[in-house]
């Protein structure tokens, strides 16, 4: 596609000129003898050329040609993916979550179970704060953005996967007033412990990282984490179930999240991003490559 820009290039020599027409017309005043008057056509149809005017000169200045420059629209090549033996594209579904929870212990927890419910109690209106916080600060599109810059398809060993980002999974509390949303849940939770796959893609060369929850947790005695559960799964060509599973949820510290000022709420978005990062990296280590390492021996 082209695109034409239209510049004044010879705005400054429209200035120029006009200036100078002005003098004139202050030093000579022009008769109506004097005026020259333009020639009748002779019935030939003549197309003035097309013109740029300059703002705040009215008739005394001259008409400039405007410059017309034709620029090509860059064009960005298409995308090189890792194929099966069909030829056709391997396939990386990602499902980032909605799935917010949160739990803030304090002293009681330390006195049993009468106590945990207590302290929880005591903490509800904090941590609904939070998770409010986390959905604001590290909402789907986020997570996918820290994931991007991971390169996390290539983190997982599938370099030139196409990616295919499905719609993410649910907030527990919406399931509750929800009978529709919470029997979907419930089949999804069914097909991934049978194995199968997620989405209706018949891929032959097809993987799923599936991001159960985002939890943040605090406590007395260890300070403040975010928990994030992932499970992922790679499907071989020609098998209906997933040849390898790698599930489970790792931690990384917080200190400035939940933001105590105002001043402080981007020091804590920025940490609670990178926390998440962190949470992914260590859990491809731990979960998925050691898990793959032990299976090869």
């Amino acid at each position: 596609m082209k695109s034409i820009i239209i510049r004044s290039a010879l705005a400054g020599a429209a200035v120029s000129l006009a200036a100078g027409a002005l003098a004139q017309e202050a030093e000579a005043p022009v008769s109506r003898a004097d005026m020259i008057q333009p020639e009748q056509s002779s019935g030939e149809n003549t197309v003035a050329p097309q013109t740029a005017s300059v703002e705040g000169l009215g008739d005394t200045a001259e008409a400039v040609p405007a410059a017309v420059e034709e620029v090509e629209a860059p064009v960005e090549p298409a995308p090189v993916y890792k194929t099966a033996s069909d030829g056709s594209a391997c396939e990386l579904h990602v499902w980032p979550t909605e799935n917010y929870l949160g739990i803030q212990m304090g002293l009681l927890s330390g006195f049993g179970i009468v106590g945990a419910l207590a302290d929880g109690e005591v903490h509800k209106g904090k941590v609904k704060t939070v998770k409010d916080l986390m959905r604001e600060y590290l909402g789907p599109d986020v997570q996918m953005q820290e994931l991007e810059k991971l390169e996390f398809a290539k983190t997982l060993g599938l370099d030139g996967y196409k990616v295919i980002v499905q719609e993410p999974t649910p907030w527990n509390e919406d399931l509750k007033d929800n009978p529709e949303l919470k029997a979907e849940v419930k089949e999804m939770n069914r097909t991934m412990k049978a194995g199968l796959r997620l989405s209706d893609s018949t891929a032959p060369c097809y993987a799923e990282l599936v991001t159960t929850h985002i939890f943040y947790h605090k406590a007395m005695m260890y300070g403040s984490n975010l928990f994030t559960g992932w499970q992922y799964r790679e499907f071989a060509e020609g098998k209906e179930k997933a040849v390898f599973t790698g599930k489970g949820q790792v931690k990384n510290p917080l200190e400035e999240f939940p933001p105590k000022s105002d001043e402080m709420i981007e020091t804590a978005k920025l940490e609670l991003r990178d926390a998440y990062a962190k949470d992914f990296t260590e859990y491809v280590e731990k979960k998925v490559m050691k898990k793959k390492a032990r299976k090869r021996r």
